[in-house]
Order: C-alpha cells, then structure tokens, then sequence
C-alpha cells in the first residue's frame, strides 16, 4: 500500500507538470492515518495513473476475458482450501513480477503491490508450514485491491 512519502513524492512530481496541488500535500502532512487519505490517492490516479491501479486493472481484464482465475481467487471471501493461499500468493508475485518488468521505475510498483511481503509469507510458509500469515496477507491484498478500484 501507499505511505505517506510515496504520496508526497507522486504531488510534488505532479506540481511539477504543472498541476496544483497545495491541498493534497497539505492533507497528506497534517494526516497521520494513509488509510483515511483515499481522496489524495484519486487525485493522484486521476492525474497520473498508479502502476499499481494499471496493474489490478489487467489483473481484472484477463479474469474478465477467461484467461486468468488469479483476480477472482483474490477477491471473492474464502478460497476452497486454505493452502491454495500459497498458490494463489506465488502467482501473484509472479504476475507482479512480469508487470514490473515493462516499467521504467518499478521500486514503487513493487512496494505497493506488496511483492516483497509476498516473498517473506511464502518463505516463511516453507520454514514453518504456518498458512495464518499467507491467510492475512491475501486478506491485506484484497483490501488494496478494493480501494485501487474504488478509486478508478
């Protein structure tokens, strides 16, 4: 998910083309909570789209085509079987993976996509067989998906 200094990053790189910006950055500095600053990020998305958002939305599209069942195993409720979890984290990371690569400055794209959490739970999964952390993580990660797209 988004900090409060990618936020900052991505108005300042905004005010720089030109757009006006004073009271987002002001939102985002008096605001301690990110979770409560979804009308900054639309702003952000609306003037520059979020790799992020771009990404989720293919993810969506190649479900939506019949290509993929990866974007329905993240957000529907419950999978069938817990330990599908891993299947479900491990393709994700891969598609994350092969999004980055057509990028010009990825590092963002992969911290919001929580590509590198992803990587801890699964290897932590292979330490301890313990599926509770891969269970939240994909419950963080729906979450995130929700609010990229309620803000498309």
């Amino acid at each position: 998910m988004l900090k409060k200094n990618d936020l900052i990053l991505l108005l300042t790189k905004l005010q720089e083309q030109g757009v006006e910006v004073s009271s987002q950055l002001k939102q985002v500095v008096v605001t301690s909570d990110v979770a409560s600053l979804i009308d900054v990020i639309k702003f952000i998305n609306d003037n520059r789209q979020l790799d992020v958002t771009g990404f989720y939305e293919q993810l969506r599209k190649s479900y939506n085509n019949k290509r993929s069942s990866l974007y329905i195993n993240l957000v529907k409720e419950e999978l069938k079987e817990p330990t599908e979890v891993l299947v479900v984290l491990s393709s994700l990371n891969l598609q994350i993976l092969l999004y980055a690569k057509h990028l010009d400055s990825p590092e963002m794209f992969l911290a919001h996509s929580r590509a590198e959490e992803i990587t801890r739970v699964l290897n932590n999964y292979y330490r301890t067989y313990d599926l509770k952390p891969a269970l939240l993580l994909r419950e963080l990660i729906r979450s995130d998906l929700k609010v990229f797209e309620s803000i498309k």
